[in-house]
């Protein structure tokens, strides 16, 4: 399976005024995504330890830890900023393996429609409404509360092929 992560990435514009030679100050966002998988390597001394690679490729149960990498070059912060990844098609999330400082964490059954927290993300079965299961989760958002100007961060969830 190939690992590709496609994900709304958070900017800002710096703007300047009609007649005007100044910009306003702004932040300035940019994402990396990373695709990571365990592998076993065996050194030259013949020991045998667990590394994470890239995941250019994937077979299934092998589970895939995304990292999405945000940083702020801007001269100011930027707040409440979302940032989305999908799950990929032929993967499942793994249950309670979404993780990022100073965020918000929520997900999506509807493509990435929607988001809610997990506990209220429901659907409706012959007129019953029914909680959703970590597995149903198809893509997740962070709405990192701060992000100042010169700093960077990170995010991240797990997910395993099908």
């Amino acid at each position: 399976m190939k690992v590709f992560s496609r994900f709304a990435t958070a900017g800002a514009l710096v703007s300047a005024m009609l007649f005007s030679i100044s910009a306003f100050a702004a932040p300035e966002l940019s994402l990396e995504v990373k695709a990571e998988r365990d592998a076993k390597v065996t050194d030259e001394n013949g020991k045998t330890t667990t590394k994470r690679i890239s995941a250019e490729s994937a077979s299934p149960g092998e589970t895939i830890f995304y990292t999405i990498t945000y940083t702020n070059t801007g001269d100011e912060a930027a707040t409440n900023v979302k940032v989305d990844n999908p799950v990929p098609d032929g993967a499942s999330y793994v249950d309670g393996s979404a993780w990022g400082d100073n965020s918000d964490l929520l997900f999506s059954i509807d493509g990435g429609k929607t988001y809610k927290k997990a506990s209220a993300l429901t659907y409706n079965v012959e007129g019953k409404t029914r909680t959703a299961a970590p597995e149903q989760y198809n893509a997740v958002r962070w709405v990192v509360k701060e992000i100042k100007a010169g700093s960077e961060g990170s995010v991240g969830f797990s997910a395993i092929v099908k």
